[in-house]
């Protein structure tokens, strides 16, 4: 297999994961929730699982500022100018890299460290080819202008940035289409840390109602 030919696969499978990728997680975060199989059973994982939610939303956010409504149809979507400024200045991908970061952060507060080279491998997967299929619409839609932006920012790892301002000469933040476009994101971790912090007490229910000596009668008795 050429590789022209590779990447024209990953291009059509990213295409794939593109359209599905709001569903992919939850089987995961299901994993998450319900496994306890070698557990680290040290609660100071949920400080950094805690930060990195926090980061991973904050990016997001960020980022949806930026792009508006178009995030959430970015690549395939109907964009009439490129996005360089703000986290886009920093890294071509920051809503994705918001996405690892907040998978790091579950796989951290449900105290399953050894999940965490999964999470990466997972990442990869899916995120790689989306990614080239992506920037594969990206070029096509503003040639050269793309190209010289991504000799400028990294695709993954952020750089100090050499543009920080949009085209008309001030940053432009959607905040609150950011948080509205965003709210079903902040409700699944608000959710998803509830269900930790009921994984991680119901173990210890039967043990607390003996020692407070709490029993249930049937009426009468």
């Amino acid at each position: 297999m050429t590789n022209a030919s590779l990447r024209s696969r990953l291009i059509r499978l990213g295409n794939f994961f593109f359209r599905h990728r709001s569903l992919t997680p939850i089987p995961f975060m299901l994993f998450l929730i319900v496994c306890r199989w070698r557990e680290s059973g040290d609660l100071v994982t949920w400080v950094p699982g805690l930060i990195f939610l926090v980061l991973g939303e904050g990016l997001r956010l960020w980022g949806v500022a930026v792009v508006g409504k178009e995030s959430r149809t970015r690549g395939g979507g109907g964009a009439q100018q490129l996005v360089a400024y703000g986290p886009y200045a920093w890294v071509r991908n920051p809503l994705y890299l918001g996405n690892l970061f907040l998978t790091v952060g579950a796989t951290l507060i449900s105290e399953l460290l050894w999940v965490l080279p999964v999470v990466l491998v997972l990442f990869v997967i899916q995120y790689v080819p989306i990614v080239l299929w992506e920037e594969s619409i990206l070029s096509e839609r503003f040639g050269p202008e793309y190209t010289a932006y991504c000799q400028r920012v990294p695709r993954w790892f952020p750089c100090l940035p050499q543009q920080t301002l949009s085209p008309q000469g001030h940053p432009f933040y959607q905040w609150r289409v950011s948080f509205w476009s965003e709210r079903s994101t902040l409700g699944t971790l608000a959710l998803l840390v509830l269900l930790m912090i009921a994984k991680e007490n119901l173990p210890h229910l039967p043990k607390y109602l003996q020692t407070h000596h709490i029993v249930f009668s049937e009426p009468g008795q």
